[in-house]
């Protein structure tokens, strides 16, 4: 009996706030009329360095080198729709295992023949570039084409 009364005792002044309203009523916010927002335009582009379009304005092309570049930009951009239409290799997690290493050869070779492809478009253009446009094709046109994975470390 006096363990039931201790306990309501104690209980009692919590139990009484827990069931109290407290709160104050809070005034209504005031939006101001000034604000001003931002907004992104949807078709707002962004260029990373090293994307054929800067690449592009780096070499300051003229009309006789046009073709080669086209071809070039082309052989970029047939490697990119490549690699983005490929199937997940999750996509294979039922079949065997050799038919799934099988399945990743041909992934990777398929790679390795539009990077052959870019290569040679590669060649085509830097021949018709002169010597000032060379040197800038040194620097900055291996960074126009994508490497999905990890970038190399140095040799």
């Amino acid at each position: 009996m006096r363990l039931s009364l201790w306990t309501t005792l104690l209980l009692l002044p919590t139990w009484a706030m827990a069931q109290a309203d407290t709160s104050t009523p809070t005034a209504p916010k005031v939006i101001s009329s000034s604000i001003r927002m931002m907004a992104i335009e949807p078709t707002q582009t962004v260029d990373f360095d090293g994307s054929l379009k800067q690449l592009r304005g780096r070499l300051q092309l003229t009309q006789a080198q046009q073709s080669a570049w086209t071809g070039y930009e082309k052989s970029v951009q047939a490697y990119s729709q490549h690699f983005f239409a490929e199937k997940p290799l999750s996509a294979t997690a039922s079949e065997p295992a050799p038919h799934q290493v099988e399945l990743l050869a041909e992934r990777l070779q398929a790679r390795v023949k539009a990077m052959q492809d870019i290569g040679r478009e590669a060649k085509a253009l830097y021949a018709a570039l002169d010597a000032q446009q060379q040197k800038t094709a040194d620097q900055h046109l291996l960074a126009s084409i994508p490497v999905f994975g990890n970038p190399p470390t140095g040799r």
